[in-house]
């Protein structure tokens, strides 16, 4: 991977990491005022509360998965192993980066992972 590739790939792993820090916030913005928002009264009031706890919840957690996984991947680029497949430690093709820029598999790797535990097929490689 070129220096040039590098640096758009820093750069777009820094764009999303501040877009998923700003929507969490705006998401912990809308927690208290959905908290504090009068309930639908053709709902019990338990359940809707729960509902929109668990349905925010699920959305924080997945956003603070995703910040840790971008955080992952720019320190593997300063230690140097950005781009280097975790499983086979063969190369990870800058295609695929542009499109997951954290991914930590090539496409052979994560096909075969993603296999193992039956959740899908990734594309083939000529395509990430």
């Amino acid at each position: 991977m070129t220096e040039k590739q590098l640096a758009l790939l820093r750069r777009q792993l820094l764009q999303r990491r501040r877009q998923l820090v700003e929507t969490h916030q705006n998401t912990n913005r809308d927690i208290g005022e959905l908290m504090d928002a009068p309930k639908d009264p053709e709902f019990e009031e338990g359940a809707q509360t729960a509902l929109t706890e668990f349905t925010l919840h699920r959305l924080t957690d997945s956003q603070r998965r995703e910040v840790e996984a971008v955080d992952q991947a720019i320190a593997r680029m300063d230690e140097g192993d950005y781009g280097t497949c975790a499983d086979c430690g063969g190369e990870i093709y800058f295609e695929r980066l542009q499109a997951l820029p954290f991914a930590t598999r090539c496409t052979d790797c994560a096909t075969m992972e993603e296999k193992r535990r039956g959740i899908g097929v990734v594309a083939n490689p000529g395509t990430l």
